[in-house]
């Protein structure tokens, strides 16, 4: 009954799929945004409409945009400590490890911690930099210094650190299988032209790795907004994200608040989301 009619064929395909995500994914957007406009009461939502939680939350002097700002610059932080480090690895794995069965198994190791719960592997980095952890323990038995070193738990340093490791799988993965789709004839040309290993990396390796780049980077900076649990057991809860914020909200019942934060967050990561494949083609990935 289908045959000849590939635009039908693709519309019935796609159209289970599509059902389940409006009425899970969607039912879940639209019931925030309408919370949003309710009103917090002590034993939960009241369905008494009002702008209050946009008016205070947006209005000049509130601490939302500070938060904001510190988001954005962590997410920031985050995306290029995370390409900074993917490019590396994904390149020795490419290039320097010849045996395919090495690729594979170190590839594996990357993707192994993943299969754990996000919680089990933020909360492995407190006994590794905990004034009694591993790192402190190492410092202080090579003399290089006297007495633990405070700022490698409870800071931004360590919050940052731990979010570079716990997200760069998602960018090694996509960064490597774009390395593997580089034709090899492409290397030993510009080899040939005389171009040296630096300038074969950012003339030739990293354009046609761009594909690799956006998909990871779509990952890290969608996931980035998300994160509220680093910043608070690693961060120790100093310096709170938008994430955070929402979590904070529900703590004290304010319901209605955590919507409308949760809204704009929404907002936020749309835009930018928006940027990013404004300047790349996502069909190209």
């Amino acid at each position: 009954a289908l045959r000849g009619k590939p635009e039908l064929t693709r519309v019935l395909l796609l159209l289970p799929g599509t059902l389940w995500m409006l009425v899970t994914v969607g039912t879940a957007l639209v019931s925030i945004v309408v919370f949003s406009f309710w009103t917090s009461g002590f034993t939960g939502l009241r369905p008494e409409y009002t702008l209050a939680n946009y008016q205070s939350l947006l209005r000049p002097g509130s601490s939302f945009w500070g938060i904001t700002i510190w988001t954005l610059q962590v997410v920031a932080l985050l995306l290029i400590g995370v390409i900074v480090l993917s490019y590396p690895v994904s390149y020795a794995l490419w290039r320097v490890i010849k045996s395919p069965y090495w690729k594979s198994a170190l590839l594996l190791l990357f993707i192994v911690p993943f299969w754990t719960s996000y919680l089990t592997r933020t909360i492995t980095w407190l006994p590794m930099f905990g004034r009694e952890g591993v790192v402190n323990q190492v410092l202080m038995a090579t003399r290089l210094t006297q007495e633990p070193v405070e700022f490698l738990l409870y800071s931004n340093f360590s919050m940052m650190v731990a979010l570079w490791f716990l997200f760069i799988v998602f960018m090694v993965g996509p960064i490597y299988f774009s390395m593997q789709r580089i034709d090899e004839d492409i290397m030993s040309a510009a080899a040939v032209y005389g171009a040296n290993p630096w300038k074969t990396f950012f003339q030739v390796v990293f354009p046609l790795t761009l594909p690799g780049l956006t998909a990871g980077s779509l990952f890290v900076v969608v996931l980035g907004f998300a994160e509220f649990f680093t910043e608070r057991a690693i961060g120790g809860a100093q310096s709170p994200m938008l994430a955070g914020t929402i979590q904070r909200q529900i703590d004290v019942f304010q319901f209605a608040g955590a919507a409308a934060i949760a809204v704009v967050l929404i907002l936020i990561t749309l835009v930018l989301v928006g940027i990013m494949l404004r300047f790349f083609d996502i069909r190209r990935i």
